[in-house]
């Protein structure tokens, strides 16, 4: 099918839209010239996912082809071929913690996609402390947080994809919690240069609601200075809003080489946020014989990681259905070494 020069007119308003939205949002901070750096709530909306795209460096947009689309960019969830699509990945995160994920996807035909995902970062068990007990009290507590969405994905054309989320958040510590709602729009466009192999992408993270924390743990009592009965009034601490961490990604991404012996992708992302500098990200793909692949990415701007690498094995050809699996090795500064692992099955 061919893609009019109207057709084509609309992907790139559509594109340049999404990309003018974001800079909106993010240019009021800073034309008013403030630091919003750590001002956010739930940023383990952050910590990236799948073994493959992290492992060329999060350059993830315009390369992503699984049920992870619901994390980078849901405009691409149509592009999967299979009937179903799910996909696990579980990561040893920052000091004992651990980020799980799981997706899935339906291709509904001309109808579109859908797809649902769960976000899972486990602190672990964490002792408590207090000023008379800074060694600990002997009690422990556990924290957590938590993202569940739901995704539809339609190609518009055979050239151009869109996609939209909706996303329950929530953080929980002890006997407090907050919650907020966030919107995901993504879109993908396969332009004609290089045989038709490159892609250009751009997606919108996180546009919702603020949080704030509530719970029994924000119980205290008060003791009236003076009072000789020394009577005590309950009351409940009050918390501000956080906003969740808003981020615009725009790609692009190119098979070099893609044939039955061979395949290079190569891949470039530019990450705006409106609580840190634009970061940027590099990520390169080589597969021999559609089984085997190595990979490797640089992440710039940012703080304690640099480079990433990363291997893959594809069992499709002796399975007769898409089972892959995915690694990842990231160094993460002063933080040691990251493993992570994901599965992924078609149907």
């Amino acid at each position: 099918m061919k893609v009019s020069i109207v057709q084509k007119k609309s992907v790139e308003y559509l594109i340049l839209t999404l990309f003018t939205f974001a800079l909106f949002i993010n240019g009021k901070a800073f034309a008013q010239n403030v630091d919003y750096s750590g001002t956010s709530a739930a940023n383990f909306l952050k910590v990236g996912v799948g073994a493959r795209v992290m492992a060329m460096g999060d350059a993830a947009i315009a390369t992503v082809d699984g049920p992870t689309a619901l994390y980078w960019n849901v405009g691409a969830l149509s592009r999967i071929e299979k009937d179903v699509s799910v996909t696990f990945s579980t990561m040893n995160w920052l000091v004992g913690t651990r980020n799980s994920y799981i997706a899935g996807a339906l291709n509904l035909g001309d109808a579109g996609t859908v797809g649902a995902d769960i976000q899972y970062l486990d602190y672990g068990k964490i002792e408590e402390t207090t000023v008379y007990d800074q060694d600990g009290t002997g009690r422990f507590f556990f924290a957590n947080d938590f993202s569940f969405g739901i995704g539809y994905s339609r190609q518009l054309t055979d050239r151009f994809s869109f996609g939209v989320k909706v996303k329950y958040i929530r953080e929980t510590i002890a006997n407090a919690s907050a919650d907020a709602f966030g919107i995901d729009v993504g879109a993908v466009f396969l332009t004609s240069f290089f045989n038709n192999k490159m892609r250009i992408a751009a997606s919108l993270a996180n546009f919702g609601s603020k949080m704030k924390f509530e719970g029994r743990d924000l119980s205290v009592t008060y003791v009236i200075p003076g009072s000789p009965t020394g009577k005590q009034i309950p009351a409940n601490l009050s918390t501000i809003d956080w906003d969740i961490p808003l981020l615009f990604r725009f790609g692009i991404s190119n098979y070099f080489i893609d044939n039955k012996m061979w395949t290079v992708l190569g891949a470039f992302d530019i990450l705006d946020s409106r609580d840190y500098d634009v970061r940027y990200n590099l990520g390169l793909e080589v597969g021999f014989m559609k089984s085997f692949y190595l990979r490797g990415g640089y992440k710039f701007n940012y703080d304690e990681v640099s480079y990433t690498v990363g291997a893959g094995l594809d069992f499709t050809q002796f399975t007769g259905y898409k089972l892959t699996l995915d690694y990842l090795y990231l160094n993460y500064g002063v933080f040691g070494n990251l493993n992570q692992f994901t599965i992924r099955i078609d149907l």
